[in-house]
């Protein structure tokens, strides 16, 4: 049951000017932000500007397309910040890939412990940068 305080708090919500095109939506294979489009490819994700009519670039990583989609429709200029965190992102994530390969087919346990510890390292990079993405687009 909805009562009288909730659809105030929606009304304020409402009233309170938010930029509706800043909402993300998603359309078969893309997804708008503002005037920004992000697209899934084989090589990553490849942002498009509607208004320029031109691709911004291309991140391996969704949450750094995203970032970097929103922060071009708010017209801020983070975008060196965000390719850089991206690209720490895929070193990290491809080392976790190798380490883990490593620990499922070595028999040798002193290499099994020292592979884990790397494998544990570069996870931690990877969520720490993408949660530094994630203030980009939440922030």
């Amino acid at each position: 049951m909805i009562n009288k305080q909730t659809i105030a708090e929606l009304e304020d919500i409402l009233n309170s000017g938010i930029d509706a095109s800043m909402f993300p939506y998603t359309k078969g294979n893309s997804t708008r932000i503002g005037r920004m489009v992000v697209r899934k490819s084989k090589t990553g994700y490849h942002i498009y500007d509607t208004d320029l009519n031109k691709k911004i670039g291309t991140t391996f990583s969704k949450t750094a397309a995203f970032a970097l989609a929103r922060s071009c429709s708010k017209n801020k200029n983070l975008e060196r910040k965000i390719f850089e965190l991206d690209r720490i992102i895929q070193k990290n994530y491809i080392d976790c890939l190798f380490y883990k390969h490593i620990i499922v087919k070595t028999k040798d346990e002193e290499k099994k412990f020292i592979t884990r510890t790397r494998f544990e390292i570069a996870k931690s990079r990877t969520e720490d940068a993408r949660k530094k993405l994630d203030s980009f687009i939440f922030g």
